[in-house]
Formats: structure tokens, C-alpha cells, sequence
């Protein structure tokens, strides 16, 4: 993984997108048993929430944020009569939540929580039956939307999914520093082993790539959907160039907005630093394809620059990956509270 100064490109592939462009509404779900709408966009977003009255309905508008297809619908039950969701105007993404003729809901029962600032869920309150031959004030009230709190997850290790992603591979040797040292041959042993480390805790744990070969990054980011993982920790190693040995150190990246992302990544970094020697160059945020397209979890961890005289001749000793991957393992052992 290639370095330049001021991080024109932190990983050749992982290609950063123009921070103006509008959001994504990636996922837009109804559990009517719940009564609970789950938002997923790609970019942070601050949604805000109104009701209006005759016929009562709750109108959620994002803000900077693209529908991307034509109106939908969708019919829920008799207390809520219907949703639509669509392109509200140029700028704003609007889902409407209609109750059917007679019922009512109370604006101080409707709650807005965003679990990250951009995975967002509307908990609703029961629909109540109008008393005959009542019409509601037609007064519209506004919900207040508080900024979003991540949860913190305790989750049985024997249900807990993580992916471990090797970068590069194949014929894409990533970056290449002091004496030839090849950044997919330095990344491939500590994420192994850091899945193995997993595996011993009693987690479960997959590696987007098994041995020296090229996957997508489509591909990557679509195993940890398919695995319906808990969190993805992709593995790298920087380079700046062959003239600046003297740049070494961790950097944990996370994408912009993700609060559960970035609690992840702080809590990697910070074990590697107790139990790594290494210098410290941050938690950092970037838009990276496998942060940014990831809806759970998601961080790279740099583990140090293949082009430092530091970092290159730890790289190179076995004892120092196993001691890097130890710390990884540790650090998402320690985010999800496994004892």
C-alpha cells in the first residue's frame, strides 16, 4: 500500500470518491411487527422527522441524500396503511409513513436513533384507534433527532462472525519497499494468524482470500455480506518511498461517519501500541471502497511502512507479525467484549 504525503491514494485500488457527492439510500426496511423503519445510506447523513396530521403521517426526510430509483410503495396492515419512499426534491430522499383513516399516533412516542450517522432506525409507537367522529388538530410537530450513539455490542463468540482481509495478492503485490519487501507476502501471515487466533477464542472467522491470489474488491466486501459478519478488518502495510526511511508507524483507518468503525479502529490501535513496538501515526479517517461500502464495522490497519528502516526490518521477522497479529486479534476480541 502505497503512501504519498497528504494521502492522495492510501491504497492504489481502494480509490477515495469526491467527498460531494450526494449520499446513497442503500437500505430502507419496515419491520411491522416492530413498527420500526431501518435506514442504511452510504455517506453520513442527519435525517429529520415531522408528523402531520388528517390523514395522520410520519414524514422522514435525508438530507443530501439520492433515492436513486423510481417511487415505491409498499402496503403494511390496517393500522398503517402504506409507505412511500422517493426523490422528495433534488437534495432530499422522503419516506412517508401513512396510518389508515382512524388512527393516530402520539409525536412524543416517535423515536429517532442512529446507531452511526449513517445507519439509522425510526421506532414508532402503536397506532391508536380514533374515537368516532374525531378529527385531529391539524398541527404538525416536529421529533427531535439527538446525533447517533453507537451501541455497544455484546454478542455470544459463537455467533460472531469477522472477516479478515489480506489486501492484494495475486498479481497485485501491493507495495513494494526496503530490500523487495513485498507488502501482500508481509500482510498474508499476520491476517492467517490473526484468524487463527480467532478461531482458538471459539469465533468464528473467515479470510477473504486463503492463499496468494487476486480477489476484487467488490468481492471482499460482498464475503462479508455473505458471511453476514459482525465486522471487517482489512490488513495492509503503507509505503511512502524509498527516500523517506525515516516515516514509520501504525495507522488504523476508518470510513468518515462511522462511529462504530471508528470505535473499532481506535480499539485495534490502541492494543497494538501496548503490545507492538511501533511508533504511533494515528487512527485515521478515508473513503476507502472496503470501508466505505461495508454496512457493519469496517477498518484497515496499516501495520507499519514496508519503506521504513524501522518498520521494513520488523516486517520481516516472523516473531514481530505473530506479535502484530496477537494485538489485532486482541483488539477485536476486546471490542466485542469476548471473555
Amino acid at each position: 500500500m502505497k503512501l504519498r504525503w497528504l494521502l492522495p491514494s492510501l491504497l492504489g485500488a481502494l480509490l477515495l470518491c469526491p467527498t460531494a457527492e450526494a449520499a446513497k439510500l442503500k437500505y430502507w426496511r419496515f419491520n411491522s411487527k416492530q413498527d420500526r423503519l431501518d435506514l442504511i445510506t452510504d455517506a453520513r447523513v442527519r435525517p429529520t422527522a415531522k408528523v402531520l396530521l388528517n390523514p395522520t403521517r410520519l414524514v422522514v426526510d435525508l438530507p443530501g441524500t439520492v433515492f436513486g430509483k423510481p417511487k415505491t410503495s409498499q402496503l403494511i396492515d390496517k393500522k398503517i396503511r402504506v409507505i412511500r419512499a422517493g426523490q422528495f426534491n433534488r437534495q432530499t430522499t422522503r419516506i412517508v409513513v401513512e396510518l389508515a383513516p382512524g388512527y393516530t399516533l402520539s409525536p412524543e412516542g416517535v423515536r429517532v436513533r442512529g446507531l452511526s450517522s449513517t445507519r439509522w432506525f425510526v421506532q414508532l409507537p402503536k397506532p391508536q384507534r380514533l374515537p368516532e367522529k374525531r378529527v385531529p388538530k391539524a398541527r404538525p410537530a416536529s421529533i427531535p433527532v439527538p446525533p447517533p450513539q453507537p451501541i455497544a455490542r455484546q454478542i455470544p463468540k459463537a455467533s460472531l462472525v469477522i472477516v479478515v482481509d489480506p489486501g492484494h495478492g495475486g498479481r497485485d503485490v501491493g507495495a513494494v519497499g526496503i530490500g523487495g519487501l513485498q507488502e501482500k507476502r508481509v500482510i498474508f501471515p499476520i491476517a492467517s494468524e490473526v484468524v487463527k487466533l480467532l478461531k482458538d477464542r471459539g469465533v468464528n472467522a473467515v479470510l477473504t482470500r486463503s492463499n496468494d491470489q487476486f480477489v476484487s474488491l467488490a468481492s471482499r466486501v460482498a464475503q462479508g455480506k455473505g458471511f453476514k459478519a459482525d465486522a471487517f478488518v482489512s490488513i495492509h502495510a503503507n509505503a511512502i518511498n524509498m527516500s523517506r526511511p525515516d516515516v514509520n508507524g501504525l495507522e488504523t483507518y476508518h470510513a468518515p461517519g462511522a462511529l462504530s468503525g471508528a470505535r473499532l479502529a481506535r480499539t485495534i490501535h490502541n492494543n497494538v501500541l501496548r503490545s507492538v513496538n511501533i511508533r504511533d501515526r494515528g487512527v485515521r479517517r478515508a473513503r476507502f471502497y472496503v470501508l466505505r461500502s461495508s454496512a457493519i464495522p469496517a477498518v484497515l490497519v496499516a501495520v507499519g511502512c514496508v519503506t521504513g528502516r524501522e518498520d521494513a526490518a520488523n516486517l520481516a521477522q516472523a516473531s514481530h507479525r505473530s506479535q502484530m497479529a496477537q494485538a489485532i486479534a486482541n483488539g477485536i476480541l476486546a471490542y466485542f467484549q469476548v471473555k
